[in-house]
This record gives structure tokens, sequence and C-alpha cells, in this order.
């Protein structure tokens, strides 16, 4: 059985217009998927199909709040993800992805599955770091134990500002023939 059957759109027994679909997105929809960047959280997905003789339009809607850890800090972290996505889907001979934004069915498909693009819509619209927020003064949020342990385990490399140091005989002689030379 697939495990993706609730997100599937059967869309040939609709009739041409405007169809809405909604999906409450929580921790089972993403033990799903195999190494989820995301495991848990809470967002409501709206797909809005628009069927016509030649296509179908899918808007996606998301909103709500998934769970992370801090890049920083380790804490537990809610990120906010809000997204408005559009995928074109034309029919054709075979499958195909030409774009982003298109996807091409064989003419004898009958439904969609929309669960990947879920998925990949909620990640696309999360920042590329999760870290807490600065508070209104500017200052970290971030768990302020775990920020002063990680101080202390922090090695600074003292041999590169050794090398930055050192210049090598070598090079201190050709440095002064070009001084010479201006």
């Amino acid at each position: 059985m697939d495990k993706f059957i609730d997100y599937s759109i059967p869309f040939e027994g609709l009739k041409e217009g405007r169809h809405i679909f909604n999906y409450k997105i929580g921790s089972s929809f993403f033990e799903l998927f195999e190494q989820p960047l995301i495991e848990q959280g809470q967002i409501d997905v709206e797909v809005e199909l628009n069927k016509s003789s030649a296509l179908l339009t899918l808007t996606f809607k998301i909103n709500g709040v998934v769970e992370s850890v801090c890049d920083k800090c380790l804490e537990s972290l809610t990120l906010s993800a809000e997204n408005e996505a559009l995928m074109y889907i034309k029919f054709g001979e075979e499958y195909d992805e030409p774009t982003d934004e298109i996807i091409v069915l064989p003419h004898d498909e009958h439904q969609i599955n929309v669960a990947q693009l879920i998925y990949e819509f909620i990640c696309v619209c999360l920042p590329m770091r999760h870290v807490h927020a600065d508070d209104e003064d500017g200052n970290t949020t971030c768990n302020t134990e775990m920020m002063n342990q990680l101080d202390d385990y922090l090695v600074e490399d003292a041999a590169e500002e050794e090398q930055d140091e050192y210049i090598d005989p070598r090079w201190e002689a050709l440095k002064n023939l070009v001084d010479k030379n201006k």
C-alpha cells in the first residue's frame, strides 16, 4: 500500500474549475520520508487545484510552525513556515519535470500525489540557519550556559597566528629586491 495515498488528488472525475484540498501536517507526515530535514511541526496546507482542459494549476498555501534545533546553542527552536507556491501540470507522453514549476504527467494518469511537493515547499520556506532571534536590544536569546560552554571549548589556532608572523627568508630577500627597484 502506498504510504502517501492520503496526499493523492484524483483529478480525472473533477469538473473544470477550482477545487480546494486541505491537509494538516504533523510529525506523522514527516515520518513518511527517509531522513527528513524536519521531524515535527503543525502546518496547515491548502492546495487549490484549478482544472482546465489543457492543464492543471496547483496553488500551495503553507502556514504553520516547525520544531528545529538552534544551530548555535542546540536548544529547541520554533520556526515559522509560510509559503505560497504555484505548480503547472501538463500532459504528455511520459513523466517529466522540465522546470521547477512544471510537471508533465502521462496522458493516462488520473491523479497526482502532492506529498513530495508539500514537503519540498515546507523545506524551502525555512531559513538556511536555524538560530534564535535576537531580542529588541540586539542581544542573542540563545541559551547562555551552552554558549559559555562552547566558548570554553573554542580553540584558537595559534599555529596560524605564528605562521602569519613568520616570513620565509627567501621571500624576504625577494621583497627587498622589489623595494629597491621602486
